[in-house]
C-alpha cells in the first residue's frame, strides 16, 4: 500500500477508535447534568487525543527525547485539567483523564501498525466505562470472604503454576504437575466467571437465568439448593423444575468446554451425545416455563442457591488430589481391564463428579492409551449417571411434585443422549 495512503488509514482509524470512547464520554456527562460544566473529555477531545498519540509516535517515534518529551506535556495537561476539574467539584473522579491516557496509548499502537491490540484496547475501555453502574453493584455486593478467597487463590495460581514442573512421575506417564493444576485453574476460573455474572444479573432475572450459570459452577449443588426450598413452598413447582433443569443442562456445555481445553481431537465424538442431552433439556425447560407461566419463577435469586466462591483454596486442592488420583487409577483400568474396566469405573465416577473423569478420560485419549470412541463413551456413561443422581437426590429431597417431574425428565435427558450414543457408533455397539 502507498505509504501516504497508510498513513492516511491509520489516522482515520486512530480518530474512529479515539472517537468511540469520546462518545461513551459524551453520555455519562450529560447523564449527570449537575457536574456537566466541570466534565472534560467528550467526542471532540478524545478524537484529537487519539490522533495526538498517533502522530507523536508517527513523526518522534525514532527519537526518544522528542517523543518523551510530547508524551510528558501531554500528562502535564491531564493533570492540570483534573487538578482544576476536582477544586471546582470536590466529587470529580479520574476516570476521564486514565481514559485519555488509554486514547493516547491507542494511537501509539495504530502508529506500530498493532490494529488489533489497538481494537482490543478500546473495546476494554468502553465496556469498563459504559458498564460503570453495574461493576460498582457488583463490587458492592462481594463478600470479604469471596474477596479474600479470590485473593489468595489468584495468588497461588501465580506462585505455584510457574514452579510446577511441566512432566510425568508415573508409570503410566499421565500424572503431570503442571497440566493438573493447569485444569484446576481452567475450572474454577469457568465456574467463578460463572459465579460472577449470578452477582451480577442480581435477583431480577430470577432462578432461571441463576440456575443456567449455577450449572457452570456445580450442577448438583443448584439441584440440592432448589430441592431444599420446593419442601419450603410447595405450592411453587415448575420454577424449581426449570433452575433444577437448566442447571443440568449447562453442565453438559461445562464438559465440552474441558474437552476442548484438555484434548481438542475428542471434541467431534462428543459434540453430538452432549448436546443432544443439553438441547433435551433446555427443551423440557421451555416445556415448563411456558406451561404455567409462572411469575414466581422470579422470586428467587442466585442467592437461595447457596453457592460458595469456587475460588476457594481447599476446593481446588481437593479437586487437584482428586484428579490426580483418578489419572492414576483410569490408566491403571486401561492397561489391565480394557475398555470394560474404564466404563465400570466412570459409572462409579460420575455418581459424584463429572469433571475429574472427563479430563481423565480425554488425557488418556490424547496419549494414545484409549482410542477415542471408549473415551467419548466413558465420559457419555459419567455424565449420565451424574444427572440421573442429581434426578434421584431431587426425588428424595424436593416436594413430590418437584421430584417427579425432574426425574422423569433426567430420564428423558439420558435415554436421548443413550440413543445418541448408540446410533453414532453402530458398529461398536452391535447391529440394529
Amino acid at each position: 500500500m502507498d505509504a501516504n495512503l497508510q498513513f492516511l488509514q491509520n489516522l482515520i482509524i486512530a480518530l474512529l477508535l479515539g472517537s468511540l470512547i469520546g462518545v461513551e464520554r459524551e453520555k455519562d456527562h450529560h447523564g449527570n447534568t449537575e457536574n456537566l460544566q466541570y466534565e472534560f473529555g467528550g467526542i471532540r477531545t478524545m478524537s484529537l487525543i487519539g490522533m495526538l498519540g498517533y502522530l507523536v509516535y508517527q513523526v518522534f517515534g525514532d527519537n526518544l527525547v522528542l517523543l518523551s518529551t510530547f508524551t510528558g506535556a501531554f500528562l502535564l495537561l491531564l493533570i492540570a485539567s483534573y487538578v482544576v476539574t476536582s477544586a471546582l467539584n470536590k466529587n470529580t473522579g479520574a476516570t476521564t483523564e486514565i481514559a485519555a491516557i488509554f486514547t493516547y496509548i491507542m494511537g501509539i499502537l495504530v502508529a506500530q501498525d498493532q490494529l488489533l491490540y489497538a481494537s482490543s484496547v478500546t473495546l476494554i475501555v468502553v465496556m469498563l466505562l459504559y458498564f460503570k453502574e453495574k461493576l460498582h453493584d457488583f463490587a458492592h455486593h462481594i463478600e470479604k470472604d469471596e474477596l479474600y478467597d479470590a485473593i489468595k487463590f489468584i495468588a497461588v495460581v501465580f506462585v505455584i503454576l510457574p514452579i510446577l514442573p511441566n512432566q510425568t512421575y508415573d508409570a503410566f506417564g499421565v500424572v503431570n504437575p503442571y497440566l493438573i493444576w493447569l485444569i484446576v485453574v481452567l475450572i474454577s476460573t469457568i465456574s467463578f466467571l460463572s459465579y460472577v455474572a449470578i452477582k451480577v444479573i442480581g435477583p431480577k432475572r430470577g432462578i432461571g437465568a441463576s440456575g443456567f450459570l449455577g450449572g457452570l459452577i456445580s450442577s448438583t449443588a443448584v439441584s440440592i439448593s432448589l430441592a431444599e426450598l420446593s419442601k419450603k413452598t410447595k405450592k411453587i413447582v415448575n420454577p424449581f423444575v426449570v433452575g433444577i433443569l437448566l442447571a443440568s443442562s449447562t453442565m453438559f456445555v461445562r464438559v465440552l468446554l474441558e474437552i476442548t481445553f484438555v484434548n481438542p481431537a475428542l471434541f467431534s465424538t462428543l459434540i453430538l451425545p452432549l448436546s443432544v442431552m443439553a438441547v433435551s433439556g433446555l427443551f423440557v425447560s421451555a416445556i415448563f416455563w411456558f406451561k404455567e407461566k409462572d411469575s414466581s419463577l422470579n422470586n428467587y435469586s442466585g442467592k437461595d442457591l447457596k453457592l460458595k466462591s469456587p475460588l476457594q483454596l481447599t476446593t481446588a486442592i481437593q479437586f487437584a488430589l482428586l484428579l490426580t488420583g483418578l489419572l492414576f487409577v483410569t490408566a491403571y483400568v486401561s492397561k489391565y481391564y480394557g475398555s470394560g474396566g474404564i466404563y465400570v469405573t466412570s459409572f462409579l465416577t460420575g455418581l459424584l463428579d463429572v469433571d475429574a473423569i472427563t479430563v481423565s478420560m480425554a488425557n488418556l485419549s490424547l496419549k494414545g492409551e484409549i482410542t477415542s470412541v471408549v473415551a467419548s463413551t466413558a465420559i457419555t456413561i459419567a455424565v449420565m449417571t451424574n444427572t440421573l443422581t442429581k434426578g434421584f437426590i431431587v426425588f428424595f429431597f424436593a416436594s413430590s411434585a418437584v421430584g417427579r417431574r425432574t426425574i422423569l425428565s433426567m430420564l428423558f435427558i439420558v435415554t436421548t443422549g443413550l440413543i445418541t450414543l448408540l446410533l453414532s457408533n453402530p458398529g461398536t455397539y452391535g447391529t440394529y
